[in-house]
């Protein structure tokens, strides 16, 4: 009767283990599937204090990006109605790394050139017939600009497109990453841009740096209420226009969390 007693007890010792060693591994995983769907490849489900500005290029940051540019909607800064008869543009918004700290890097137009002229921009221009798509179109305006070659593959995604402020151009805005920016992979184009500069993207995100002008009135019938634009502050040349309507849509995105700024219009 002892001997059956002892093995009954045994058996049950046992089993108190297992259930145990189940529970704890039960936990573990849940843990584990937890801190994965924060950058899921198939999701967009992310948190927000997991970006920094030290993962702020890592490929699990791409992948949430990809993801929520899907089905982000992006807002609408300035309603300009686009022409019928419309041209296509694109412009590269080429993030990297100076010094291994994340960064945009921007252009500053030539005074030799009709239109906005010694202006900051990001490099890009009209599409071509023999472009493939914008992408090809972006790729190849920024080498021909500035000398820098970026492989299709850098290529993140890309934004909304936006109008010009006649309506008469739409731009589309190509995100791309090529890692730490060389002296030597650049060959600027002087007969069309004058500089070219790179500003922090903490700098960027710094609430202190971001402004807004405000336009009581436009041109065109859609912009009769006024509108406001971003301005970036805080470097050596001042971000305006469409460039910085580009940046203030893709911080957000890039830098959730991180970048606070709110464009506000007042009536």
């Amino acid at each position: 009767m002892r001997n059956i007693h002892a093995m009954k007890l045994t058996k049950l010792y046992s089993k108190n283990i297992l259930l145990e060693r189940h529970i704890i591994h039960s936990i573990r995983d849940r843990i584990i599937c937890k801190q994965c769907k924060l950058f899921h490849s198939n999701s967009v489900v992310y948190d927000k204090s997991t970006v920094t500005f030290g993962n702020i290029l890592s490929n699990e940051n791409r992948v949430r990006i990809q993801n929520k540019l899907q089905k982000y909607e992006q807002p609408v800064i300035r309603k300009v109605a686009v022409s019928d008869n419309h041209k296509k543009a694109a412009v590269l918004v080429p993030l990297c790394t100076v010094n291994g700290e994340p960064s945009l890097l921007f252009m500053v137009r030539s005074n030799l050139i009709p239109a906005h002229r010694g202006e900051v921009s990001f490099p890009g221009g009209m599409m071509d017939n023999t472009d493939q798509d914008l992408i090809t179109t972006a790729l190849r305006e920024t080498q021909e600009e500035i000398g820098l070659e970026i492989p299709r593959e850098a290529v993140w995604g890309s934004l909304q497109s936006l109008p010009s402020r006649n309506g008469e151009t739409l731009v589309t805005p190509i995100i791309a990453s090529f890692g730490e920016l060389q002296e030597n992979q650049l060959r600027l184009n002087k007969d069309e841009v004058e500089s070219i500069f790179t500003r922090k993207i903490v700098s960027l995100c710094d609430s202190k740096n971001v402004g807004s002008t405000q336009f009581r009135r436009g041109k065109l019938p859609s912009l009769q209420s006024g509108y406001t634009l971003p301005v970036y502050l805080g470097g050596g040349h001042r971000i305006w226009g469409l460039t910085a309507v580009i940046l203030h849509m893709f911080l957000p995105v890039l830098a959730p969390g991180l970048y606070k700024f709110k464009l506000r219009h007042r009536h």
